[in-house]
């Protein structure tokens, strides 16, 4: 069969040993259910570590370094590994500093202290660093370096990277992609099953470095523009959840026949029911609920594990933003229930409306070089599986647009 010619539909075979690599949410009740499932590894690091990571300090967990060493070593007794997070997209050029270099190599030696083998990287340097100084780590190479072509995957794993997470957003379900990829490398290759990110982002690099800078323990706001951008553009147009490259539990096996057997699972500071909720899905193979209880990071019956105002304490920065021009981003973390419980999903993608061979839809052609418009396929599907309810609809777009009026305006600033 030639590369091109992959056809998904002809794989419903046994399913393989497929392993998850599992966000971190900290709690240690959690670790003795994960370890009924394949969970290989659990990723995340602490909330402020002086690193560029990949995701805002403001949305990280509280944690202590005490904390993190119970935390692990809970998961070696339960044979499951830890994976650090180093991988953010930019370090503002510090890494050329010797500050800087210092810092990362007393981080590095603390996490060989705790008892941590793996980590996460996003930038060639910093792959180089880590496995001269200290070879006794697995280096994982994250998303945030936008592995698409097999020559980008031969490019660091010829540089030493011991696995890599490919550029899921945007290739999962590029099946004559990810089969040449796979042939091009010796390497474990890692993909990401349940992000909800628009297809082929354009947004992409621009979110990344500010995630970056958001992260380094730097005193400058950060508003995160592309979130509240792409979420916009769902309810404004729903195919987007059906566009979006996203893995259905009942669809490993596709994934698997091309050799693909490890799955990285989001979303990190998640309620425990939640996680647990993802990985029983994906070890099951089937999920006939709502795909958005697999796919977003907000919104959940649970309140998300921070101590008493941690998030509003890394996000405002009273000299640089006026905190009462800020209460339609307020409003929508209550109406999207960032920080809050809700009692009940506004937004629905039933799952037994997707088609069983959904993915046969995707065999033909690259959907990065066709126009969504003249093909129809998600916007078909989209119809009869997605719903989203009109009043929640309305109020939340009105927040988006009363947000976007202040900030292309300049009035949330302070000075």
């Amino acid at each position: 069969m030639k590369t091109t010619d992959f056809d998904p539909s002809a794989v419903r075979a046994t399913p393989r040993s497929a392993v998850f690599s599992l966000a971190a949410n900290y709690d240690p009740e959690l670790i003795p259910a994960l370890a009924s499932y394949p969970v290989d590894e659990v990723y995340g690091k602490f909330p402020t570590d002086g690193i560029s990571g990949g995701r805002p300090s403001y949305l990280a967990t509280p944690l202590s370094e005490i904390d993190m060493r119970h935390y692990i070593r809970l998961l070696d007794r339960h044979g499951i590994a830890f994976n650090y997070l180093l991988n953010g997209a930019c370090f503002g050029n510090h890494e050329w500093t010797r500050s800087w270099q210092k810092r990362v190599t007393a981080l590095l030696n603390k996490l060989v202290e705790l008892g941590v083998r793996r980590v996460t990287v996003s930038t060639p340097f910093l792959l180089e660093l880590v496995k001269r100084r200290f070879p006794q780590f697995k280096v994982r190479i994250g998303i945030y370096a936008q592995v698409d072509t097999p020559r980008r995957a031969r490019f660091w794993e010829e540089l030493g990277a011991d696995a890599i997470v490919l550029e899921s957003f945007s290739i999962n379900r590029n099946f004559s992609r990810l089969k040449a990829i796979r042939q091009a490398v010796r390497c474990d290759l890692e993909l990401i099953a349940n992000h909800v990110c628009l297809m082929n982002c354009p947004m992409q690099t621009y979110h990344q470095n500010g995630f970056a800078h958001a992260s380094d323990d730097t005193s400058t706001l950060f508003i995160d523009y592309c979130f509240l951008r792409c979420s916009r553009l769902r309810l404004m147009d729903p195919s987007q959840f059906i566009k979006s490259a996203w893995i259905r539990p009942e669809d490993l096996a596709v994934y698997e026949a091309m050799g693909y057997t490890t799955f990285k699972l989001l979303e990190r500071g998640i309620p425990s029911a939640e996680l647990l909720r993802r990985i029983k899905a994906y070890s099951e193979r089937r999920f006939d609920g709502n795909l958005v209880e697999l796919l977003l990071s907000c919104g959940f019956k649970q309140p998300v594990r921070k101590k008493s105002r941690w998030s509003l304490r890394h996000f405002f920065k009273p000299r640089q933003v006026n905190p009462l021009r800020l209460k339609p981003l307020l409003d929508l973390a209550r109406l999207q229930g960032w920080f809050s419980p809700l009692p009940e999903w506004p937004i629905r993608v039933d799952a037994r409306l997707v088609p069983e061979n959904f993915l046969d839809g995707f065999r033909d052609h690259d959907c990065a070089s066709m126009d969504c418009k003249a093909c129809g396929y998600c916007e078909q599907i989209a119809k009869q599986a997605v719903s989203i309810e009109p009043e929640y609809r309305t109020a939340v777009l009105k927040k988006y647009a009363e947000m976007e009026n202040l900030m292309v305006r300049g009035e949330l600033w302070s000075v």
